[in-house]
């Protein structure tokens, strides 16, 4: 590479973002100099954005919501768990085209580990059926996950699950005793409701992620802890999404631990 880096992360709305930090702390330790950008993206404008990062030589951008389904529409080329998710939230600009992959769910893998914890010993309930969740559980799932069931309140989104095979769809919300709660050593947020579920209703030696995060963790994490339960807001998947989205765009290893003191997390 030459001349300073430049990447962004997109999304609408981008009200509170660390992606920036990560970015820079990850250049940072691989001795290139450069920045990255939040900018605000509404998926209609997606397109239009693409090429403009392009035509200013951005090296990549990370999406998040409303974009990541969105961006299929504009890529030469994504990746094969890009494709069965129908989820990107890694961009990349290369002199033969806009490439897409998605780091969702092998950072999400990784983060399980690095709380100790072997997927292939979990029983997931993935609340809420968006892309992030698709490539939480396609992630989860290739990797041996027990089980993966999938809530969701919207019959609408079904068919995007169709090559996801392996998970379990739940009609969420019309019989609220379907959830497996109870069998449930994962249960992870993926929705934007700030309190999904009671955090007395959740199993007690569950692990609970709540996908949403903010300066501070959330308010269903504060409460599920409150509660007893060990619970993490979605802060941890950033620093691990991002460190593979940087060793994409840099073609190298890039290591967790500076990234994680850029946010500050473990908190």
């Amino acid at each position: 590479m030459t001349g300073p880096v430049a990447l962004a992360v997109l999304g609408d709305p981008l009200a509170y973002t660390q992606s920036p930090a990560l970015h820079r702390a990850g250049l940072a330790w691989v001795g290139l100099e450069g920045g990255s950008e939040a900018l605000p993206t509404p998926a209609a404008a997606l397109g239009e954005r693409l090429r403009e990062l392009a035509g200013r030589g951005f090296l990549g951008a990370n999406l998040t919501a409303p974009l990541k389904e969105a961006a299929l529409d504009h890529l030469d080329r994504v990746s094969e768990a890009a494709r069965i998710a129908r989820s990107v939230n890694t961009v990349g600009f290369a002199s033969d085209g806009v490439w897409g992959d998605t780091t969702d769910g092998p950072g999400f893998v990784d983060l399980l580990q690095a709380w100790g914890r072997d997927p292939r010993a979990e029983r997931t309930l993935l609340l809420g059926a968006g892309g992030a969740a698709r490539s939480i559980a396609l992630g989860l799932l290739s990797a041996g996950c027990r089980s993966v069931s999938v809530a969701t309140r919207s019959a609408q989104g079904r068919a995007a699950w169709s090559a996801v095979t392996g998970a379990a769809l739940i009609e969420w919300g019309a019989r609220p005793d379907a959830l497996p709660l109870e069998e449930a050593t994962l249960i992870v947020n993926a929705t934007p409701v700030e309190a999904p579920l009671p955090p007395a209703t959740l199993p007690p030696r569950a692990l609970i992620v709540d996908l949403r995060y903010g300066p501070e963790p959330t308010t269903w994490v504060r409460d599920a802890r409150a509660a007893g339960r060990e619970a993490y807001d979605g802060l941890g998947l950033l620093v691990f999404q991002a460190r593979r989205s940087l060793t994409l765009w840099l073609s190298r290893a890039v290591p967790v631990d500076p990234l994680a003191r850029a946010v500050g997390w473990p908190r």
